[in-house]
């Protein structure tokens, strides 16, 4: 059986404070920036933005799933199903 999804992720996040595009975007160069300086090496700068993106990752499920009426998913194929139909839409209208 599939898992309850709310019509959409819009209702979910409608209370949820938007950051504006610039100051992420500013923030972002700064710690790739600070990461550069620190690190001196590529790769490693690399690594660390790729534990960085999936660590956002998480919050941003653990966040969605605290949030949301959704039923527990029963396998990985209903899982990612309610993120690509709930939470990656949502999370799109924001951009």
């Amino acid at each position: 059986m599939a898992p309850a999804v709310p019509r959409s992720g819009d209702a979910i996040f409608a209370n949820v404070e938007r950051v504006n595009a610039e100051l992420f975007t500013l923030t972002y160069g700064a710690i790739v920036r600070q990461l550069l300086t620190d690190l001196e090496e590529v790769e490693e700068v690399n690594k660390q933005l790729d534990q960085m993106g999936y660590n956002i990752g998480i919050r941003l499920i653990d966040e969605f799933l605290a949030k949301s009426n959704v039923t527990r998913c029963v396998d990985f194929r209903e899982t990612a199903e309610v993120i690509a139909k709930v939470l990656l839409s949502s999370l799109l209208t924001f951009l």
